[in-house]
């Protein structure tokens, strides 16, 4: 069963949904348990606790699937403060994108648990800019950062072992959710929404990406979320290389289109038939309707409904909204 210390994650976010290990032969996984092996099976026998990095909604989507893993593999863990005195063999740092130094935050985080004492160890992450401090071991999401830290282990995003229900099919032609945060380039677009500011927990964030048939975006989890529906995904650019080495190292298998611009993502899907073009984009039209969407919990393994807020849903002109 579900460590259930988890379902007080992030100010309560995600309270209510949980996660167990995979067990219904309708959930399934972008990569199989069995690509995550390396990272999980020393731990086996071991009291292990986990210690949370500070992030948005797509970081909940990474300790939801870290939660599930640890319990497929049999792992006995609890939540670590790193304020607090750790009674285990090993720590283990969230996954992410946030080592070095550029996120203050989560580099003082893996300092404070650093200093009680047992083995850290850095589930897969990405590397904005170097840190060699001493973790018993760290392992490395894509292969740009593997030059940052050589020492690295190279293991996918733990996303990608997330078990989920496949959803229903989607209500939606086209959704381009991008980035207002310091990794977007280019200039802000007024008539896009960032998806980790209209969803609060990774089922939202899953719902909703499962309401489109096609994704643009450079939020990498929420194309992740996109690929675990089964949509037609095309990951932009950030700001440094994180977004590209995803594609090349794991994403381009599954299926995910790169693009460096949200107008060569454009372009490419105009040049093979389809009806988008900067222009349309640019007279994408704005729902702020409250409405009620279906998802599927992946702790129950069935379609509940759940309230979503306001979400600015949006979807080209000359199409109807729902």
């Amino acid at each position: 069963m579900m460590n259930m210390n988890l379902l007080a994650w992030r100010r309560g976010r995600v309270a209510g949904v949980g996660a167990r290990a995979a067990s219904a032969a309708s959930e399934r996984r972008l990569l199989d348990a069995a690509a995550f092996a390396h990272v999980f099976e020393p731990l086996v026998g071991h009291r292990v606790g986990y210690v949370r990095s500070i992030g948005n909604v797509g970081d909940d989507l990474i300790e939801l699937a870290t939660a599930q893993l640890l319990d497929t593999f049999g792992i006995r863990w609890r939540l670590q403060a790193p304020t607090e005195p750790a009674d285990v063999d090993y720590l283990l740092f969230s996954g992410g994108g946030n080592m070095g130094s550029r996120y203050a935050n989560n580099y003082a985080i893996r300092g404070q648990a650093l200093a009680l004492g047992p083995p850290l160890i850095i589930l897969p992450q990405s590397f904005t800019d170097r840190e060699d401090r001493p973790f018993a071991k760290v392992f490395v999401r894509e292969h740009a950062s593997l030059t940052l830290r050589p020492d690295g282990i190279l293991a996918p995003d733990l996303a990608l072992g997330l078990a989920w229900t496949p959803p229903p099919r989607p209500d939606r032609d086209l959704g381009i959710l991008l980035r207002r945060d310091r990794e977007r380039t280019g200039r802000r677009r007024l008539f896009t929404r960032d998806p980790v500011r209209v969803c609060r927990t990774p089922a939202e964030y899953l719902s909703l990406a499962a309401r489109y048939r096609r994704i643009v975006t450079d939020r990498l989890h929420f194309a992740i979320a996109g690929l675990h529906a089964g949509r037609d995904v095309t990951l932009l650019a950030n700001d440094y290389h994180k977004n590209r080495s995803m594609h090349e190292t794991w994403l381009a298998d599954l299926g995910c289109r790169f693009a460096p611009t949200l107008a060569h993502a454009l372009e490419d899907r105009s040049a093979n038939g389809t009806s988008a073009s900067v222009g349309q984009a640019g007279r994408i039209m704005r729902s702020n309707r409250r409405s009620w969407s279906r998802w599927m919990r992946p702790d129950r393994g069935g379609a509940e409904e759940l309230p979503t807020r306001a979400q600015g849903r949006i979807w080209l002109v000359g199409s109807s909204p729902p």
